[in-house]
């Protein structure tokens, strides 16, 4: 898997709020899905070594075929926290272009990653029952498409068959105490203005966790005061826990430290998937 580089465009999300306004990219009809796109997921969003850049890997449903493309640091977060289920404070570009569509009355039909030239690839977002065609950034389409639940399609020419990721790095993830925890990316450690090392962040959020008080977001730091600095720790500590008893976790929220107690029914925690592990390191 060799990520390559997607469009740049200046200001992307301008010329699509100005389309809207004059209504000058009418091209009726375009709501129909062309036979030889294929509809995809987002499956990761990860960080290839060789050109030092994060990527998103477009999975085909129900296939074996997959999409890496390089995007940039600020286009990453917006997907990996979409894909998490995380809310900023404050909305991001993507966020508010989606609430300027919704609130103008208007659709997003689907956005599709249409074709690739001299190693860059190029997006189109569908608006309205095909009535407007307007171009973009991959990243951008892919994370308005996720903001508004609208469905991704890439043009079949550009799958490839899944092989080994080779030098990309997806990003580690593991389960543990009813939580999925991940690894602070360099990236996300900016966003959330903390140390890369300063704890893991929670993904997903099981029922008792969620009763405990635990959220989407949180930053947990230490487990029964021991310190939690990478998900192999985190997955270690939940299984010292043990099982059917109360485990207090101290969580970062908003840049304030507050510790939660909940209770472990399943102390076992599948290997990290997603990265190497610490052994292989």
């Amino acid at each position: 898997m060799t990520p390559r580089h997607e469009m740049r465009l200046l200001s992307p999300w301008w010329v699509l709020l100005a389309t809207l306004a004059i209504g000058s990219c009418a091209s009726g009809g375009g709501a129909l899905v062309n036979r030889n796109q294929v509809r995809v997921r987002v499956a990761e969003v990860g960080y290839d070594r060789e050109s030092g850049a994060h990527y998103v890997l477009l999975e085909e449903r129900g296939g074996n075929r997959s999409l890496p493309i390089l995007i940039g640091d600020d286009e990453a977060r917006a997907i990996l926290l979409e894909l998490r289920g995380i809310k900023p404070d404050r909305p991001l570009t993507y966020e508010l272009l989606r609430d300027v569509i919704v609130r103008t009355g208007n659709h997003v039909d689907r956005v599709v990653i249409a074709d690739m030239r001299n190693e860059v690839y190029f997006a189109k977002i569908y608006l309205d029952s095909g009535r407007y065609s307007i171009d973009s950034r991959p990243s951008d389409a892919i994370a308005l498409a996720m903001g508004v639940d609208a469905p991704i399609f890439v043009a079949d020419k550009l799958m490839e068959v899944s092989r080994s990721p080779g030098s990309a790095k997806a990003i580690r993830t593991v389960h543990g105490l009813g939580l999925s925890v991940q690894e602070m990316t360099p990236d996300l450690a900016r966003y959330f203005g903390v140390d890369p090392l300063g704890g893991v962040l929670v993904a997903e959020v099981g029922a008792d966790a969620t009763k405990a008080g635990v959220e989407h977001g949180d930053i947990i730091t230490q487990i029964e005061g021991r310190e939690v600095h990478t998900p192999e720790e985190f997955a270690r500590q939940a299984i010292a826990a043990g099982a059917n008893r109360t485990v207090a976790l101290t969580l970062l929220r908003d840049g304030k430290t507050q510790v939660v107690t909940l209770r472990s029914s399943n102390s076992a925690a599948p290997p990290v998937t997603g990265g190497e592990s610490e052994e292989s390191r």
